[in-house]
């Protein structure tokens, strides 16, 4: 079974699904970033950015969600398919599809186990590995996360969002070590890597090592000039490293980038 699946498996309702997908399949809307104070920011038990710090998807079509509508007709096709034809050939690529669907329909319990099945069949499946590592992402369950991602680095060597994935994941678990050392691994493979660079400065900061949080959330800046984020932290990692030039430098830039952003700044250097 090819993985463009809707394709052949569902001719009789491909266009009506097809219109139906377009209509509900759009990229999230990014949520708004809740503003912390900087020590709450860098050393939260879990990430709380919205721009980079999500897991990055291995295509454009795991960005999509399905409507539950959608999902229903699609997951109730499959389960059929693979309980009445159990040795079919194509079997793993079912379960795959399966649980990919319920993946983006945001039912993640009911994705993990055709996810599994699929991985059972084809251990070396990249794509349900990612799509698995993803999905105990999303419910936090990090170290089950991080084991997904830890295989897909043997499967994927050369793929620098597999090492940012999993860098997340350690992170989340409060590894802070481990976690910058596969950011680093990421950045290794792709240096313009703003996102990297940012969870790298937030990694940094939680060990209140402030000069090479700073260096990193730097470099996230020199990237993307226009995050608000990574000119907020910029700023309390100057600040914490005792650099209030520097810090005074970033909140002026974002007076006209974010003034959100900025009233937060002055507030936390100003207390």
């Amino acid at each position: 079974m090819k993985r463009q699946w809707l394709l052949l498996l569902f001719p009789l309702v491909l266009v009506g699904l097809l219109l139906t997908i377009k209509h509900f399949a759009k990229k999230p809307e990014p949520q708004q970033a809740e503003i912390t104070k900087p020590v709450a920011v860098l050393k939260d038990t879990t990430i709380q950015s919205n721009v980079p710090m999500d897991v990055v998807p291995r295509n454009s079509s795991a960005l999509q969600p399905l409507a539950p509508e959608v999902v229903e007709k699609v997951a109730g096709t499959l389960e059929k398919y693979v309980k009445e034809h159990p040795s079919a050939p194509d079997i793993a690529d079912a379960y795959f599809n399966l649980g990919q669907t319920y993946y983006q329909g945001g039912q993640y319990e009911k994705a993990i186990e055709p996810l599994q099945k699929a991985i059972d069949r084809h251990p070396y499946d990249a794509d349900a590995h990612y799509t698995l590592g993803n999905t105990y992402d999303k419910l936090k369950r990090y170290k089950e996360a991080a084991q997904e991602f830890e295989l897909m680095t043997k499967i994927e060597p050369k793929n620098d969002s597999v090492y940012y994935n999993l860098g997340n994941a350690y992170l989340n678990q409060n590894k802070y070590e481990e976690a910058i050392e596969r950011y680093k691994q990421a950045l290794a493979l792709n240096p313009k890597n703003g996102a990297a660079h940012y969870v790298l400065g937030m990694a940094y900061g939680r060990q209140h090592r402030f000069k090479d949080a700073s260096d990193e959330f730097e470099k996230a800046v020199n990237i993307d000039p226009n995050n608000p984020e990574a000119r907020y932290l910029l700023a309390m990692a100057k600040f914490e490293n005792g650099d209030r030039k520097g810090a005074m430098e970033q909140y002026e830039s974002l007076k006209k980038l974010s003034p959100q952003y900025a009233d937060q700044l002055t507030k936390n250097l100003n207390p």
